[in-house]
């Protein structure tokens, strides 16, 4: 009884999934035998055709069996897949070799620049691409391809301007702006509008955890991403003006220390040779500290101007903090400063001291104080001990200036 009833329905079963957008043979077919099965289960249930029938055709729902269809066209599109599993094969890869990348930039180990490079590159250039074909290519109605081609950019943009970044390109800047601009215009508004077309039709898959992997990827290269290079040129700028400084000031100094050893300033010499040995012993724990430094990245011996790893962030907790003499240095600096406070009485000559060595007081002890040191890269560790410098070297001829005259 109920087979016949199913059977004398067959054709309107048939009709009605043609009309809710089925095409191809076989999966009407197949179709059509699901729904004569649910059909029939319903009512063995006690319930008449029509309630079950509706019952079923509730359940696909309006646009499910289009979606149906498609997926199951790309299924059996060997391109296609074949297509897709590229896709994922390239972003793993890529995302795999950024991460070891960006470890290896964080450990400061060869190779870094170039695993980064690659993994950006295949990223950027095959992956995204990718990507976005297929994703585009699974969506059963056809969103505007700008969505895809402003995502892409937008995207390719941000880890172009971060990979320039990191390894110092020229461009960086305007790349970051670009993509800046890209998100604000294009992106966010775009992506708002997709968030409500899309929300509650789609569930995590393959793609979009490749993508959260590429997400991380991204991430831990930003994480790498320590100080520009203008900045670290202007570090490293006034660093050498500081040095050439301090060599001057010494040359004068030195002048007075032989002025000194005259026998009209007999009263003097102990003070002054006092003076004079705490600011060398100073001097020489800075230059202690910035060898340790250049060192840490691996090129002990070079000039500051040749070191490629100015913007290692390890060089100054491991040279100045853990291993280097950072803490007692800026302990001997205060106890310098509080001598020459006392041993100076003129106010002018004190006010020049008490600028002179500024780094020793409250308002600079968190950059001279272990946080300040561990968060900052090499450059701006080696700019500031050679701040210090000029102002211990100025601090001691104004000093002994003071008690020749």
């Amino acid at each position: 009884m109920i087979a016949a009833t199913i059977d004398d329905n067959y054709d309107r079963i048939k009709a009605d999934l043609l009309s809710r957008g089925l095409t191809y043979e076989r999966l009407i077919d197949d179709m059509l035998d699901h729904v004569c099965c649910m059909v029939e289960d319903y009512m063995n249930g006690g319930k008449d055709f029509e309630s079950s029938y509706n019952q079923v055709l509730d359940s696909i729902g309006e646009k499910r069996l289009p979606e149906i269809q498609h997926q199951t066209l790309l299924n059996l599109d060997k391109k296609y897949q074949r297509m897709k599993n590229f896709t994922y094969i390239f972003g793993l890869s890529s995302a795999i070799l950024t991460i070891f990348g960006s470890f290896f930039k964080r450990m400061h180990w060869p190779g870094a620049g170039i695993m980064i490079a690659v993994g950006m590159v295949l990223i950027v250039f095959v992956f995204l691409p990718l990507y976005f074909i297929t994703s585009h290519k699974e969506q059963v109605e056809r969103k505007n391809p700008v969505y895809a081609i402003v995502g892409y950019l937008t995207i390719a943009l941000l880890l172009a301007a971060a990979t320039f970044k990191i390894q110092h390109w020229p461009g960086a800047g305007w790349l970051i702006y670009s993509s800046i601009g890209f998100i604000l215009i294009g992106f966010i508004p775009l992506y708002v509008v997709n968030v409500f077309q899309r929300s509650g039709k789609e569930k995590a898959n393959l793609p979009y955890i490749v993508m959260l992997l590429v997400g991380i990827a991204c991430v831990m290269l930003m994480s790498n991403i320590n100080m520009s290079k203008d900045l670290l040129d202007i570090y490293l700028e006034e660093a050498l003006a500081n040095e050439q400084r301090v060599e001057v000031v010494q040359k004068q100094t030195a002048d007075l220390l032989e002025l000194a050893g005259d026998s009209a300033h007999a009263d003097q010499q102990a003070t002054i040779s006092r003076i004079h040995d705490q600011a060398r012993d100073l001097q020489v724990m800075i230059t202690n500290m910035q060898e340790g430094m250049i060192a840490f990245a691996g090129q002990p011996g070079v000039s500051i101007e040749d070191v490629k790893g100015k913007d290692n962030k390890q060089a100054g907790r491991e040279a100045m903090l853990e291993q280097g003499e950072g803490i007692a240095f800026i302990t001997e600096a205060k106890q310098y400063a509080a001598m020459l406070d006392e041993l100076v009485k003129d106010h002018t000559a004190r006010v020049q001291i008490e600028d002179h060595l500024e780094f020793t007081t409250l308002v600079w002890d968190f950059e001279h104080g272990y946080d300040g040191v561990a968060a900052s890269p090499l450059m701006k560790n080696y700019y500031k001990n050679t701040d210090a410098a000029k102002g211990i070297a100025l601090a001691e001829y104004v000093a002994i200036a003071y008690l020749l005259h």
